[in-house]
């Protein structure tokens, strides 16, 4: 590692220190994460301390489906004893305690404290020492919490959990529960302890210290995938295809030039959650993962004492790319792409964690691929948009085609009204089952008012608007125009209509912003976007939007975007006799270079690069800059298990 990473890693490491030091070492905030105050002196036992270090610990001492913790504000790790440890598709952090195990933690208690944790037992190859005929209850293990105050102390916890029954490799035990602390006392100590067998794996899950709050500070970001900003009604369109999204943008500030970082969905998500363009943070094709040292807006929310949880469709914003970095949890085993109902589905996961969430500040992230190909959503949404001699009802569309190769073909126009009428009832059915039940939700729990919710999406989707299909192909607005609904709290900015081009780069600061973290610190791309809201800024944002070569064997070469203005250039690379013979119908011919001015071309169909030489090569001088100058990322490689293929199989990615 050369000098000048050595320095920003030392940079990055003080800032989160310093924010850590500020919002949460004197247990003052609202929520006192016990794993992010664990540290060796902390540890009274543990059998981990015994070969820790050594190959047999590396490879034996640990359970297979966890992986060490690196959160944001979460501290030292001791004996790599605090780590993400996936359970029946969510990753939660968890505090590992095999028996016996003694942690000892100081804290302040208010006199309406209320201790949050879950406690576990894991079997796995790691796990299955010297198996015997043993009685499964002598397997089990006895966790007890202990609060001692003035050398006096008190069991305020007790609970036997029987070894997991069976021989699956991954079978769990896992319950939550809540303890009252009724006790004002600014110093005090919590002690966890395990005893019992050692052929299972124990573990607590998520410990936190917190007192109840009325007036709460509340983030959700909703990012609905393959989404189109123009198939929305608040966005122009004629279709009723969401009257409960319009509804919350009349509460909300609406974008109507919003720019996505690239058109599919890995790579979006990634700047969504960093603030980073994909030339910053590196992921732009399906086995990367995300740079451990890159804070995400989930890191920056944790170290400011609010309650982190995600649920997601898995598939490419699985936590396999390291989208659960900052998460107290990371759902992804519910909504997935194999359910016609998927935006119920999350919604009803979202619905029980807010009820028991709301007496705190939480940061709730929330996706669907509920929009996304194949279109299957129950009736009568499924038929709402279709012609009467529509013969489709539902449709995987590269299938349809005829697979990859056939993305560029023409088909005939009431097949194209079919396609899109099912599409436009995907989002009718999320606009009711997800938007609409949340927004009710929050009402009635009296959580609306001040929380913030963002509506968004990765990216747009194509019906051979430039003679293609999908997305993942091209930069053209149609997929990397997406909306951006945001509702603040107690209504600021309700009404607004911004033209102004923005960044979907720009919603992390926005939230930050708001919520009055400091991000000042943090190397990201995007700014805040409330001196737009508050007329002192007027000039169009800069947007910079990628594409990979070759993502996915699309055969499809790389391609960049960027604007000045109103006037957007895409750059492209030529594709090789190769990739052309790999298309049953040829792709469209545009060239490398185009040039659009959408003030008077809204649909990119007049390339003028031609007669702005000048201008483009200027802005091309720029892109080459940034390319030359972007800091090398430390990316590793996503594991792409059976589950994520099946996931990736059914969106239609890989066969």
């Amino acid at each position: 590692m050369d000098k000048d990473k050595v320095f920003a890693a030392i940079i990055a490491i003080i800032f989160i220190f310093l924010l850590s030091c500020s919002k949460e070492s004197d247990n003052n905030s609202e929520i006192f994460r016990i794993i992010d105050h664990l540290e060796k002196n902390n540890i009274v036992r543990t059998p981990l301390s015994n070969d820790y270090g050594s190959e047999q610990s590396k490879k034996k001492s640990y359970p297979l489906k966890s992986s060490l913790l690196l959160d944001a504000g979460a501290g030292e790790n001791p004996f790599a004893i605090k780590r993400k440890l996936r359970l029946g598709g969510t990753e939660r952090n968890i505090v590992f305690s095999p028996p016996d195990s003694e942690y000892r933690i100081t804290c302040e208690l208010r006199g309406n404290s209320i201790l949050e944790f879950g406690i576990g037992i894991i079997r796995d190859k790691h796990s299955e020492k010297e198996q015997t005929s043993q009685d499964e209850n002598s397997n089990g293990v006895n966790f007890v919490i202990t609060l001692e105050i003035n050398g006096r102390k008190k069991t305020v916890f007790q609970k036997y959990i029987s070894g997991p029954s069976g021989d699956q490799e991954g079978s769990f035990s896992f319950i939550r529960y809540s303890v009252k602390l009724p006790y004002e006392q600014k110093k005090a100590y919590l002690i966890f302890e395990t005893t019992g067998s050692s052929q299972n794996y124990s573990f607590w899950v998520n410990p936190v210290l917190y007192s109840k709050k009325a007036d709460t500070r509340n983030v959700i970001l909703i990012s609905i995938d393959t989404l189109r900003a123009d198939h929305l009604g608040c966005y122009g369109y004629d279709r009723e295809t969401s009257p409960n999204i319009d509804a919350l943008a009349a509460d909300s500030s609406v974008f109507l030039n919003t720019y996505a970082s690239s058109s599919w969905t890995l790579p979006s998500h990634i700047s969504l959650l960093t603030s980073l363009h994909s030339i910053h943070h590196q992921v732009s094709h399906e086995d990367d993962r995300i740079d451990p040292e890159i804070i995400t807006l989930a890191d920056m929310m944790r170290i400011n004492s609010f309650s982190c949880a995600a649920f997601t469709g898995g598939g490419f914003v699985s936590s396999s790319y390291g989208f659960s970095k900052g998460f107290d949890s990371y759902n992804e085993g519910v909504g997935g792409v194999f359910h016609q109902d998927s935006a119920e589905r999350v919604y009803g996961a979202v619905s029980d964690w807010i009820d028991r969430q709301q007496d705190r500040d939480f940061f709730l992230f929330i996706h669907t691929y509920q929009t996304h190909n194949p279109y299957v959503c129950p009736y009568p949404y499924k038929v709402m948009f279709l012609d009467e001699k529509a013969k489709v009802g539902n449709i995987d569309l590269k299938g349809h085609l005829g697979g990859l190769s056939n993305i560029f073909k023409k088909i005939p126009e009431p097949e194209v009204r079919n396609i899109i009428g099912l599409y436009d009832g995907e989002i009718r059915y999320t606009d009711e089952k997800l938007i609409g039940q949340l927004v009710n939700k929050l009402k009635q729990l009296g959580l609306y008012q001040q929380t913030m919710i963002i509506v968004t999406s990765d990216h747009g989707e194509e019906f051979f608007d430039h003679g293609g299909w999908e997305h993942g192909h091209t930069l053209y607005d149609e997929l990397i125009k997406v909306p951006l609904i945001i509702k603040f709290p107690d209504l600021k900015y309700k009404g607004q209509r911004s033209k102004s081009i923005v960044s979907l780069v720009d919603l992390m600061p926005t939230i930050c912003d708001e919520m009055g973290v400091d991000s000042s610190g943090l190397k990201i791309d995007g700014k805040s976007l409330i001196p737009v809201l508050r007329g002192r800024e007027k000039k169009d944002r800069v947007f910079l939007a990628e594409l990979g070569g070759n993502i996915l064997n699309s055969h499809i070469p790389e391609k960049i975007s960027t604007n000045r203005g109103k006037k957007k250039l895409i750059l492209s690379q030529r594709f090789s006799p190769a990739e052309l013979d790999f298309f049953t119908f040829p792709p469209p011919e545009a060239g490398p270079v185009e040039f659009y001015d959408l003030s008077v071309d809204p649909f990119e169909k007049n390339n003028t690069a031609g007669k702005n030489i000048e201008l483009v090569n200027r802005i091309i001088d720029w892109i080459d800059e940034i390319i030359r100058t972007a800091e090398k990322r430390m990316t590793g490689k996503a594991v792409m298990n059976e589950k994520l293929r099946e996931q990736l199989k059914a969106l239609g990615y890989i066969r």
